[in-house]
């Protein structure tokens, strides 16, 4: 059993378990040529991301582009992103580890992310193996980061309060739902977000690596 005061974990995927942004950017950008779109860099999609797949969509397409055309784009950059993923093949450097720490220490730890569910689901799986993050949970029956309903659902899952769980991610949107939730918001600064963005918006750690995640993890009284 834990002697923790921190019963569970909850992380986001994009940018706090893994660098996906090399393949985000790919689909993003063979969905952006079957529009006649030119390609886009890391700044563009850096702006994008966060919010789900239709936002990540409105935000890296041209300003006044119509709805129907969103919603079509969407549905092809769902299908483009399977595509790529699964280039996507491990975890930051020590992040393996840390989670290995966390669950030997009786800690449960789950992923919750704006991303497409099918994917996360299958990404998770092929970076850390089945049964290690319970749930996975992407886009599906509540609503979107930074709603808490998710994160509060996950708590009561684990059997834990609020008040002992970490929220885990590396943007705005992730710090501001550990916030709502009434949990530990830990903000990863070796993520897509600057740490001023992290603390604006609500973190209350700042994790430099993923061993600091373990050790903030350990210090919560």
């Amino acid at each position: 059993m834990s002697v923790l005061k921190i019963k569970g974990f909850i992380f986001d995927l994009d940018g706090t378990l893994a660098d996906t942004l090399p393949e985000l950017n790919r689909a993003m950008n063979v969905t952006r040529s079957r529009f006649g779109l030119e390609p886009i860099g890391r700044k563009e999609v850096l702006i994008g991301i966060n919010d789900g797949p239709r936002k990540f969509v409105e935000r890296t397409f041209p300003k006044g582009t119509d709805e129907k055309t969103i919603d079509e784009a969407t549905e092809w950059y769902i299908k483009d992103y399977e595509d790529y993923y699964k280039n996507t093949t491990t975890a930051f450097d020590g992040m393996v580890e840390t989670i290995e720490k966390i669950r030997a220490a009786g800690c449960r730890v789950a992923v919750l992310t704006n991303k497409a569910h099918v994917a996360a689901t299958l990404l998770i799986s092929q970076i850390f193996g089945d049964g290690v993050f319970e749930p996975v949970w992407g886009v599906k029956d509540k609503p979107l980061k930074p709603s808490p309903d998710a994160a509060l659902q996950i708590a009561e899952m684990f059997g834990a309060t609020p008040d002992e769980m970490c929220f885990v991610g590396d943007s705005h949107i992730d710090m501001q739902t550990g916030k709502n939730a009434g949990m530990h918001p830990i903000g990863v600064s070796f993520g897509y977000k600057s740490v001023e963005v992290l603390r604006e918006n609500g973190a209350e750690f700042i994790a430099d690596n993923p061993e600091d995640i373990w050790e903030i993890a350990k210090s919560i009284k």
